[in-house]
């Protein structure tokens, strides 16, 4: 089975990593060779942080063992290699201690840290999905609705490819409400929300809550026709669900009426008037008897 490319880039970090700290701790013990320290165990135990830090674990046991070694080297006897008097054995023994005690504490560190910014990472990303999902109905909320809008209004002007608005109302909502509860209202609009992303699905386009009972779908470089089609498919499956009014006879079961604009954007205009020519047509749908598509003509609004 083939690595992910973050699995790929984690080992690859670990290799420089662990390049890196033989090659920083061969430099402290080579400086410390050359101006003959005193005591290297404290010169070389920096390059031990910072490999710890930087590797882990490993890579800190790593730079601890050459450390190890070569104060091991320093201590021995003139002319006897690993021998040592009580006193210099007493010194390796609490290098070799204290060696271990630093890589422990470091490495635990470094693990609590990331631990730490991990969590903070996903506590950011988990409140960067909140400010851009719609809480009671799971799809994107007003504040995503006018962030896409205001990028795709962009890319349409420098592409000059056309932006489609479907403003999307649920008819007598209030009625519904008083009959049945804010909670079941709720509920109709969570049906409602999962009807249009079902008529979205695979067709690459954007769907929101535009607020109260009302949505909104984008709908970017395509036909006023295929536009028109996609209002009327979600009226279609909003209508199929057969979810009662609480109205009576005059309307059975909810509806909703959808107001449909199309443009190709230009330098005077805004995204503004995109919403405003689709309120106005879904107005008309409201007006004319709803659970309607109604496209918007500027000669009736002049009228």
């Amino acid at each position: 089975m083939p690595k992910s490319s973050d699995r790929v880039k984690e080992e690859l970090a670990q290799k420089h990593c662990f390049i890196l700290s033989v090659l920083v701790t061969i430099f402290v013990i080579a400086l410390s060779y050359y101006f003959n320290v005193p005591n290297p165990a404290v010169v070389c135990f920096i390059a031990v942080v910072l490999s710890t830090f930087a590797g882990g674990f490993f890579c800190g046991s790593v730079s601890g063992s050459l450390t190890i070694l070569y104060c091991g080297y320093f201590f021995s006897e003139p002319g006897h290699l690993m021998k040592y008097t009580s006193q210099n054995f007493y010194k390796i023994f609490i290098i070799f201690i204290t060696t271990i005690f630093m890589i422990l504490m470091v490495g635990i560190l470094k693990r609590q840290l990331k631990n730490r910014t991990e969590a903070l990472e996903k506590a950011n990303k988990q409140l960067i999905l909140f400010s851009a999902v719609d809480w009671l109905t799971g799809i994107a909320n007003r504040r995503s609705f006018d962030e896409l809008l205001d990028k795709e209004w962009k890319r349409g002007l420098s592409e000059q490819i056309s932006v489609a608005l479907v403003l999307i109302d649920v008819d007598f909502f209030k009625n519904y409400n008083d009959s049945y509860g804010h909670q079941a209202g709720d509920e109709c609009l969570r049906h409602v929300a999962a009807a249009i992303i079902g008529q979205l699905s695979g067709r690459g386009n954007f769907a929101a809550r535009y607020g109260g009972e009302e949505f909104v779908v984008v709908i970017s470089d395509t036909s006023i026709d295929e536009a028109i089609k996609v209002g009327e498919d979600i009226r279609s499956a909003v209508e199929e669900l057969r979810i009662p009014s609480g109205i009576g006879n005059m309307c059975p079961y909810v509806t909703i009426s959808v107001g449909i604009h199309s443009v190709v954007p230009s330098e005077d205009m805004s995204s503004d008037e995109l919403v405003r020519a689709a309120d106005f047509a879904l107005y008309q749908a409201k007006t004319s008897g709803r659970n309607m598509v109604k496209v918007y003509n500027k000669v009736v609004e002049n009228t």
